[in-house]
C-alpha cells in the first residue's frame, strides 16, 4: 500500500498583523468601562478580539495614570530657590545616650518533679524598673 500525502498547492492569504496607537486602546478601555457597556460589544464594534481587549484593560490598571496621558507633556518648570545656611563649625557633637543598666535575669520553670524538659524564662530588664519587674514575675506565678 502507498501512503501519499496531499498538499494544499493554493497559498494561503494571511491578514497583515494589525497595530494598534495607544490612544486608541485607551479609548477602547474607556468605553469598556462606562456603565451597561459590555466588553463582547466593544470589541465586535471595532471589530477587535474581545480577549485582547480584555488584556488592555488588565495593563491598563497597571499604568500609573501620569504616564496615560502623554499625549500634552508638560514643559513648564517650577522655580526653585536654594538658601545658603549658616553652619557652624565648632558645634559640639550631639549627646550620646546613656547606657542604662540591664539585668540578665533566668527564672527556671519546673513543670514535673525529675523532668528532663525544665524550661527557663530568660529576662533582660533596666535595674531602674525592678518594681515593674516585681509585679511580672508576680503575674507569672499565679
Amino acid at each position: 500500500m502507498d501512503l501519499k500525502t496531499v498538499s494544499d498547492s493554493t497559498p494561503t492569504l494571511k491578514k497583515p498583523r494589525r497595530i494598534f496607537t495607544a490612544e486608541f486602546k485607551q479609548h477602547l478601555v474607556g468605553l469598556c468601562q462606562q456603565p451597561d457597556t459590555s466588553v463582547a460589544k466593544v470589541a465586535m464594534q471595532h471589530q477587535i478580539n474581545a480577549n485582547l481587549l480584555h488584556k488592555w484593560i488588565r495593563q491598563s490598571k497597571f499604568i500609573p495614570p501620569a504616564l496615560k496621558s502623554l499625549s500634552n507633556p508638560q514643559t513648564d518648570f517650577l522655580p526653585v530657590i536654594v538658601r545658603p545656611t549658616s553652619v557652624k563649625q565648632d558645634a559640639p557633637p550631639p549627646p550620646m545616650p546613656e547606657k542604662k543598666a540591664v539585668a540578665h535575669i533566668r527564672i527556671p520553670v519546673h513543670k514535673e518533679r525529675g523532668s528532663a524538659r525544665d524550661q527557663v524564662i530568660e529576662i533582660d530588664w533596666p535595674v531602674e524598673s525592678a518594681t515593674e519587674l516585681l509585679v511580672l514575675i508576680q503575674g507569672l506565678t499565679q
